[in-house]
């Protein structure tokens, strides 16, 4: 687990795979949002009878909202594993111990 945490640090793709995560997060918002805006504007003006083809709306908000959580939490729970030791705006290599200063 050690050699993969040091190639997902060294070579950037832990960061790259957090961004793309949390990229699809907010497609996947978006896609619920413009799935809503389709349905109020067109489906509940012409009053189509329910087809087993269309998904109802409180479903396809119930799984965009899972995907999102489950995008969201996974790319906490990577960044956290790999950055764990790391403190923001403090590089490691500069760190002046207390007593040099």
């Amino acid at each position: 687990m050690r050699t993969i945490r040091e190639i997902l640090l060294t070579e950037y793709i832990g960061a790259i795979l957090i961004g793309v995560l949390i990229a699809d997060a907010f497609s996947n918002l978006f896609t619920i949002v413009t799935e809503q805006i389709t349905y109020y504007s067109f489906f509940v003006q012409h009053d189509l009878p329910a087809t087993p083809f269309r998904a109802s709306y409180r479903q396809s908000i119930l799984n965009g909202a899972i995907r999102i959580v489950l995008f969201l939490a996974s790319s906490y729970l990577l960044a956290h594993w790999l950055y764990k030791n790391t403190r923001l705006g403090e590089n490691q290599s500069n760190a002046v111990a207390p007593e040099e200063r």
